[in-house]
């Protein structure tokens, strides 16, 4: 069976509901920094451009990418959020 393939970057941003008065948890793995911190300022960026107040936004970090799961994890019980993105 053939499936179509769609670039995940081609989206309507439109289409994409607003974020005002939802809260986002954002781990991230201080490994790799170089990319991770640029990964980590385009989340923001979308987030904000979607409505999301920066006091929505959570940001926590881990050394790795190892430990990005029980960072969400810690993350999601304890910050009250709607969403955790995890980011290594």
């Amino acid at each position: 069976m053939a499936t179509s393939l769609k670039n995940l970057s081609d989206y309507d941003h439109n289409a994409v509901p607003s974020g005002k008065g939802k809260r986002f948890g954002i781990v991230v793995s201080e490994w790799n920094t170089a990319i991770t911190k640029a990964l980590l300022q385009g989340a923001i960026d979308t987030f904000r451009y979607h409505g999301v107040a920066d006091s929505d936004i959570v940001i926590d970090f881990v050394p790795g990418t190892f430990e990005l799961p029980f960072g969400a994890k810690k993350l999601s019980q304890h910050a009250h959020v709607s969403a955790v993105i995890c980011i290594g």
